[in-house]
């Protein structure tokens, strides 16, 4: 199976752009947004595989990303970085790697249940 690729949208570009980084040298493929038009795109290509939506965003403006990325695109599963005491910027990474391995679990059984958050 190919490496799937991980849309990582967020509060701050260049919070996103160190976490690209950073997740690149797991072998992730990521593409990481904050910008609407650029999610939008990024969705509409079909080359998406799994959305996850970090912290940095308050409760209110999470859930409408959330529901902007269905509304574009119904099928991609949408995982929320769950918020907890003491979380940083880089919980992202552990999540998100988390995130990919069990879609890979996933479509390596044929399953699409249970994907979204």
């Amino acid at each position: 199976m190919t490496e799937p690729r991980l849309l990582l949208i967020g509060r701050r570009q260049s919070t996103l752009d160190a976490l690209k980084e950073e997740l690149s040298r797991f072998g992730r493929d990521v593409v990481a947004s904050n910008d609407r038009e650029l999610i939008r795109l990024a969705l509409l290509e079909g080359n998406v595989d799994l959305v996850v939506i970090g912290g940095g965003l308050d409760d209110p403006a999470r859930d409408a990303m959330r529901h902007f990325v269905l509304d574009v695109r119904a099928d991609v599963p949408v995982h929320l970085l769950p918020r907890a005491a003491g979380a940083s910027p880089a919980s992202v990474i552990p999540f998100a790697n988390e995130q990919i391995v069990l879609f890979k679990v996933h479509a390596a059984a044929g399953d699409d249940d249970g994907q979204s958050d």
